[in-house]
């Protein structure tokens, strides 16, 4: 005889800090579960109180509150016949004597009939790129696994899977089935990096491997969701959905004909894929999700930026809308004496086809007087200035509408330093700022319904002194960011790196890019995209004599 477990599979997005509304999330997900007649309902790590909390986590208070809303979950679902796993942060015990240190976990709770059978302790905590867990939690001594209605159940949390010695310590255990938990954030290359991975798992233990992702924006992480089913050949044979929540409900099926793959979908989701989760490209995806959760998260609704009529504007733009709907997006041209006709007709054309009205207004009388107040500027503190009244004008209308400032500079400038700290980078959000410059051209061409031709096309300029072209400061775009990627995400040496490339070019760049630093560290957030961001993964000292 076969013995068969039902699972609802709940890819949900949560909010840090909402334990409100992430209690009734996972709640109305359960609700759908037990009406399926589902045997249990799993969740992504850390449902209860959303992921990354950081230093939130340190809180007693926090974890207590987190507590009662446990409990709470535990009362609503004591009559269901359906059973939950679900992330949380917990306290161990502290026991008898008052002095002994309480113990922060990072866990998995198993919530049958209304009672916490058993509490499942994350064993491996990462602590490198945009992960700090050591600084949180304590890990397990050990992995663990639940009994339920005739199979054994291993659970892992998020890292658990990555650990080759984890691997091992499953490999000696009996069992039917993996489930792993996941707050796995969205990089470029991410969705490979985690088939691949859990296809050697799956081939080596020989067990389907259940994979519970999270989705949703928070700050500069975006949670893609992409949760799967794996059989114990490493075939997946259920795919969720990316950047979107979702849910979908399988068996597992113990012993009998069908033990090889083990598995099978029962539901899935029929809400069709919103929209703008269809260009074909995840990173276009990752910068709109992360934008609007950014957005609604923090409670506000409109968005504006300033439109040069050049093609990292225009892309902003074009996510804005995309993001929150036309609406809600605020476009400005604000021209000077060295902006051309050429550009402010791109902007106004780009404008027209994303549905919003371009106001203009020219920084020229400003700007005169500014010069007139300020004699004998250099020629490089003129066009700054420029960009700081642009600055302080949009500031001043994100004050007044209260809709968001977004910035529009590219991950190539920040690099370079090719950008005005209090100028062009002021904005409490950057939709493109781990995106390289010929990642902005390979995104805008897809929106090219929106974007005009000639934006992409025409040679890239700041327009802050007559003819002024970016090539005229730093290489060519094709070459810099090659150059780049060798310097911050593969972390070469300008020696090893001027293997492949002129040695003066790679200095003059290196120079650039860590003379920036400074830059850097006061810009605002943005998605991570790459597997080498500048707000949480590369933390480097501004003052340093160690440069090549």
């Amino acid at each position: 005889m076969t013995q068969k477990l039902k699972i609802h599979l709940a890819q949900i997005n949560p909010t840090v800090g909402d334990l409100e509304g992430n209690c009734q999330k996972i709640l109305q997900q359960f609700k759908m579960a037990s009406e399926a007649n589902c045997d249990l309902v799993v969740f992504s790590e850390m449902t209860i109180c959303g992921y990354p909390c950081e230093d939130l986590w340190q809180k007693k208070y926090f974890i207590l509150e987190i507590e009662k809303k446990i409990i709470e979950i535990c009362e609503q679902t004591r009559s269901s016949n359906c059973a939950i796993l679900l992330g949380s942060p917990t306290i161990d015990c502290p026991g008898e004597k008052p002095t002994k240190k309480e113990t922060f976990r990072n866990s998995a709770l198993f919530i049958e009939n209304g009672e916490i059978k058993k509490i499942i302790h994350k064993k491996t905590l990462p602590n490198c790129g945009v992960f700090d867990e050591a600084r949180y939690f304590e890990p397990a001594s050990a992995l663990s696994t639940i009994e339920f209605r005739g199979q054994t159940l291993a659970i892992l949390i998020c890292e658990d899977l990555w650990s080759a010695k984890n691997l091992y310590l499953l490999s000696e255990q009996i069992f039917d089935a993996v489930i792993a938990i996941n707050a796995s954030p969205y990089t470029e290359k991410k969705h490979q990096y985690r088939q691949k991975t859990c296809e050697h798992f799956t081939q080596t233990l020989k067990k389907p491997l259940i994979y519970v992702n999270q989705v949703g924006g928070q700050d500069s992480l975006v949670f893609d969701g992409s949760s799967f089913v794996m059989n114990s050949s490493g075939k997946i044979i259920l795919q969720m959905k990316e950047f979107e929540e979702d849910f979908a409900i399988i068996e597992i099926e113990k012993g009998g004909p069908r033990h090889e793959d083990g598995v099978t979908i029962v539901t899935r989701s029929t809400k069709a894929c919103h929209p703008v989760f269809m260009t074909g490209s995840r990173n276009y995806s990752a910068c709109i999700l992360g934008l609007r959760d950014y957005i609604k998260k923090n409670n506000f609704e409109k968005v504006l930026l300033g439109m040069s009529g050049g093609v990292d504007s225009a892309l902003v733009a074009a996510i804005a809308v995309d993001a929150l709907g036309k609406e809600n997006v605020e476009l400005y041209a604000l021209p000077s004496r060295f902006n051309s006709e050429e550009s402010m007709e791109d902007a106004q054309n780009c404008a027209k086809n994303l549905g919003v009205n371009l106001k203009i207004i020219s920084i020229e009388m400003v700007f005169e007087a500014m010069l007139f107040s300020l004699k004998n500027l250099s020629d490089l503190a003129k066009e700054n200035l420029q960009s700081r009244i642009r600055g302080n004008m949009l500031m001043a209308l994100s004050n007044t509408s209260g809709a968001l400032l977004l910035s529009t500079g590219n991950k190539s400038e920040l690099a370079c330093g090719y950008a005005t700290i209090y100028g062009d980078m002021c904005g409490a959000f950057n939709p493109i700022k781990d995106l390289y410059k010929t990642q902005i051209y390979e995104l805008a061409k897809l929106r090219s319904a929106v974007i005009p031709q000639n934006i992409l096309t025409k040679a890239p300029s700041a327009e802050l002194r007559e003819n002024q072209k970016d090539s005229d400061s730093l290489p060519e775009y094709d070459l810099l960011d090659k150059i780049l990627f060798a310097l911050i995400e593969e972390q070469k040496s300008v020696a090893e790196i001027s293997k492949n490339f002129d040695e003066n070019l790679v200095k003059k760049v290196a120079k650039l890019f860590y003379g920036s630093e400074y830059k850097r560290r006061q810009a605002v957030i943005g998605p991570k995209i790459s597997d080498m961001s500048f707000d949480k993964d590369r933390r480097y000292p501004i003052t340093n004599k160690f440069t090549f």
